[in-house]
């Protein structure tokens, strides 16, 4: 008998959300392992030999096989337990559209959760006396780019980003604006001028397995921007690091000394 899949993650991490809401839906079975990642377990030497050399999470686990990288995890239970079609591209333009969508989130949306990161754990990290506008104004870049053309162009004429049904593109792109929303970090001003990502998300939301997978980052950060929670780091490392000069990625905008300030314009 093949032994049960055992997933490492934590759910502060929107990848770890993704790959484990999949497993969700389509009834999965695996063992949840949750990583302290507030401490330096996984960036421990033995871990990163064990498990993943980026000492990065989430990682599956099976038997004597691991995996890392969200997208790869989904790709790899999707084909060993036969998903329904939709979730990876039943036709060739199908996948096609999906593995172009999740490509394209890996340097844009993704790195837009800098915007979350260097504004509610980045205090904790490194101290709540530095200055991370830079790396903020990085993250903002890249995420309001982002919302643009998956709203003029992924949801132009669609419910789901990639079709008609539900994929593994939403589901990367859905536990992104998870942390977002969570965070407070998007102006009510900017969820209203992108009324297709409003309507995608609340349609997302309101999955079961949305709810269950994504409760703990909305308690967590809803404690955090109360101050009923201090989250106490060890580590000292973040894959969304950096103090970049420059950002946005699609249209080269500089973002710092700039004369036309480009989040200004966006939240106006």
């Amino acid at each position: 008998m093949a032994s049960k899949l055992r997933y490492l993650h934590h759910p502060a991490s929107q990848p770890c959300r993704s790959a484990r809401q999949f497993m969700i839906e389509n009834d999965i079975p695996f063992e949840d392992e949750v990583v302290d990642i507030t401490t330096n377990i996984n960036e421990t030497q033995e871990f990163r030999d064990k498990y993943n050399p980026t000492g990065q999470v989430p990682i599956l686990v099976d038997g004597d096989f691991i995996v890392w990288e969200n997208v790869a995890i989904a790709r790899y239970v999707n084909e060993k337990f036969d998903c329904p079609g939709h979730w990876f591209g039943s036709t060739l333009r199908a996948r096609a559209r999906i593995n172009q969508f999740v490509q394209w989130y890996a340097y844009t949306l993704r790195l837009g959760g800098g915007a979350f990161h260097w504004t509610i754990f980045a205090p904790f990290i490194y101290g709540p006396n530095k200055d991370f506008s830079a790396e903020r104004r990085k993250g903002y870049h890249v995420l309001y780019e982002s919302m643009g053309i998956m709203e003029r162009y992924w949801l132009k004429d669609r419910d789901y980003l990639c079709g008609d049904e539900v994929s593994y593109a939403d589901l990367v792109a859905l536990h992104e604006f998870v942390s977002h929303h969570a965070g407070k970090i998007i102006p009510d001003n900017v969820w209203k001028k992108h009324p297709r990502i409003s309507a995608w998300f609340e349609r997302l939301s309101a999955r079961a397995a949305t709810k269950a997978v994504s409760e703990w980052q909305y308690d967590a950060i809803g404690k955090v921007l109360t101050g009923e929670l201090k989250v106490k780091f060890t580590r000292r490392t973040a894959v969304l690091k950096g103090t970049e000069a420059y950002g946005g990625h699609n249209h080269g905008i500089p973002h710092l000394d700039e004369e036309d300030d480009y989040i200004a314009r966006v939240e106006s």
